[in-house]
């Protein structure tokens, strides 16, 4: 009996800082704040100027595992203009796959994007191995290969073959996987649900991007996970999973 049972999904949030003391409501956030004699934001047709005076002991401080940037300013800098969460959605679980007849599996996982960032975010995804989906005995499905340098419009799988691929939405993804509406990726502006289907590698691929903030409310990426087994292949029966890593930056 061949079987799919699941996905484990393991998470990553960069940048790996900690913020003290971090005050919050249920729609905003102050992640820095100061006691000072002056200052304050001033602006004119072409810039904006942050400023604070008579701040104390700013400046940065380090251990083995921490880092304290002190200062409204100073932290400021250190991040590049902004700040960045990603949330961490649960383990996907696929429907087992039939040993007789072969078949496909799918289910999605969700991040959420939060930054303040001026210049916005970048998304990736990898996997930790290579195949990614892979049982203890050592078997295996190949990752999914498109037919052309562009994502595959539907997931395909050849009737002698196993394979596994992914499939990301959103109104952040970038050009390669959106498409024109009918049956081609890597073109057009359209987000069609269930399309544009690649290969999780270990190498890191840039999955959604955005050029400006979007705090407090944050952009979802769905990613689409797929493992299909073909008519003609026999798999070996067993559990299978994947290692996913989602990463997100400020730009």
């Amino acid at each position: 009996m061949r079987a799919l049972p699941y996905i484990a999904v393991a998470f990553l949030c960069v940048p790996l800082l900690l913020y003290a003391q971090v005050r919050q409501s249920s729609n905003y956030q102050i992640l820095f704040d100061a006691l000072d004699s002056g200052g304050g934001l001033g602006t004119s047709s072409n810039y904006i100027l942050e400023s604070s005076v008579g701040e104390q002991a700013t400046g940065d401080s380090t251990s083995t595992s921490y880092m304290v940037s002190a200062g409204y300013q100073q932290a400021e800098t250190n991040l590049g203009g902004g700040s960045i969460s990603l949330s961490a959605p649960s383990d996907v679980t696929l429907t087992p796959i039939s040993g007789l007849t072969g078949g496909t599996s799918k289910d999605t996982a969700a991040w959420t994007v939060i930054t303040d960032s001026p210049g916005g975010y970048t998304l990736t995804i990898e996997a930790t191995s290579t195949p990614a989906f892979r049982a203890p005995s050592g078997a295996s499905f190949s990752n999914y290969i498109p037919a052309t340098s562009a994502p595959d419009f539907n997931f395909s799988v050849n009737a002698a073959s196993s394979t596994f691929g992914f499939s990301p939405e959103g109104t952040h993804i970038v050009a390669r996987f959106k498409d024109d509406g009918s049956s081609t990726c890597n073109t057009g502006s359209s987000d069609t649900a269930d399309r544009c289907y690649d290969a999780v590698t270990t190498t890191p691929m840039n999955i959604a991007s955005s050029n400006s903030a979007n705090s407090p409310t944050g952009t979802v990426t769905t990613v689409r996970f797929a493992a299909g087994v073909g008519s003609n292949k026999i798999q070996d029966s067993g559990s299978y999973t994947a290692t996913i890593v989602v990463t997100a930056i400020t730009q």
